[in-house]
């Protein structure tokens, strides 16, 4: 505050505007500190009204936060002397109100009230941008002189801080709220995720999937079903993001209850169709793999549009791979899977099932990383464990992307036949 602004001021008036000025480092409050501000602003002013605008963006209109002595007023920010002022972003003294065709005489009309003289001026935020108005009326015993003009700008740097810390709060919780909610997402769709894979006779298996954010549009299931085989599940939402993993975690879901009365894959991937195409909205799909295998290494399998799928015979054979027998669930009403694919694992045979996150992993040129590279990986690690493949396909993407975090989900489920 410059001294030349304040050199008239009394000693109570200079206490007003400190005491406004402290209030701001003592309370958040939004109405508490513009209450205050607007009767400082009478006082100091000495006048007979204060009002503070503050916008909404939303509607296009200038509203009363707070209106000492009046009623909500609410008007387009386009009109009056207060749209005129918040738009030009400059300070408007107003001797005879009457007598400017931008007054609006209907606010006066409302609340049986005579605007003698106005003085109005923007509320800016730290950019200088208006984000409200501050309007002191009816300055008894004359006309708003040059030294009110002054100080009122003070007094609405003050409203302006008051309200870009209101709404910056606002953020904060709203932002901490979702978080939140975030978190408990991700701990929801942690719990679903296997802890340590099932104990099926003759068979070995792993599983491991990375988000590309707090929550991920993929998933993958390993569970022992009622007939004592494996199932093998693996979704990938379209998207990622907590509302993909909303719909692969309803889609795997639905499929661990199915199961308990069929364990057909096909069956099952319609059952999951026909229910989820109804709730989709438009755009969004789901890749689905779903397979049951023996501990002798019968592989019973079909896929909604997930695949390719990489499949070793038995021991030290080349990887083959199988390609998707069904669009992906939501796109169409009627699924209609070719028939079940059938595939015996002889020992060491092993069934690997990616997401795209992995093969369309990009590297710092944008370079994609594909299939073949993993199938090459695959073959030259052709003895190696679950473990020891999904270790190595880990590496392999990390030193492709040239960093740990993803652009997109990652899962990888990998079984083989002891």
């Amino acid at each position: 505050m410059d001294l030349t602004e304040t050199s008239s001021l009394t000693v109570d008036q200079l206490r007003l505007v400190l005491d406004v000025s402290r209030l701001l480092a003592v309370t958040a409050d939004l109405d508490t500190l513009l209450t205050r501000i607007a009767k400082s602003t009478t006082s100091l002013m000495n006048a007979e009204r204060a009002s503070i605008f503050l916008h909404d963006s939303n509607t296009g209109e200038l509203w009363t936060r707070v209106a000492l002595g009046a009623k909500e007023i609410r008007v387009p920010d386009t009109s009056g002397i207060c749209g005129h002022v918040f738009h030009s972003n400059q300070l408007l003294n107003v001797p005879r109100p009457y007598d400017d065709p931008r007054f609006n005489r209907d606010v006066d009309r409302r609340n049986a009230f005579v605007t003698r003289n106005l003085l109005t001026v923007p509320a800016r935020d730290m950019t200088r941008n208006p984000i409200g108005v501050l309007q002191v009326v009816n300055r008894i015993g004359g006309e708003f002189l040059e030294n009110d003009e002054a100080m009122i700008e003070i007094l609405a740097d003050q409203v302006g801080v008051a309200i870009q810390r209101h709404y910056l709060h606002e953020e904060v919780v709203k932002t901490a709220g979702l978080r939140h909610e975030m978190e408990l997402a991700q701990k929801v769709q942690a719990a679903m995720i296997p802890q340590q894979p099932p104990a099926v006779a003759g068979l070995s298996c792993v599983g491991w999937t990375l988000p590309a954010s707090m929550t991920g549009g993929d998933s993958y299931d390993l569970w022992q079903m009622p007939d004592g085989r494996l199932g093998i599940f693996l979704g990938d939402a379209s998207g990622h993001g907590i509302a993909p993993a909303i719909v692969v975690s309803q889609a795997r879901t639905l499929v661990r209850s199915l199961a308990e009365i069929n364990c057909d894959p096909n069956w099952l991937l319609d059952r999951i169709n026909a229910r989820l195409c109804a709730d989709l909205e438009p755009g969004r799909f789901v890749t689905v793999f779903l397979g049951c295998m023996c501990g002798d290494g019968q592989l019973r399998w079909s896929s909604a549009g997930h695949g390719p799928m990489f499949l070793r015979p038995r021991l030290g054979a080349p990887v083959e791979l199988l390609e998707p027998k069904a669009p992906p669930i939501g796109v169409t009403a009627q699924l209609a899977p070719e028939p079940l694919g059938s595939v015996q694992l002889e020992g060491g045979g092993m069934l690997a099932v990616l997401s795209d996150g992995l093969f369309e992993a990009r590297n710092p040129a944008g370079e994609l990383l594909e299939v073949q590279p993993l199938v090459d990986l695959m073959n030259r690690h052709s003895q190696s464990s679950p473990q020891q493949i999904l270790a190595t396909l880990q590496g392999a993407v990390r030193q492709w992307q040239g960093k740990l975090d993803p652009a997109d989900d990652q899962t990888v489920v990998i079984v083989q036949r002891n």
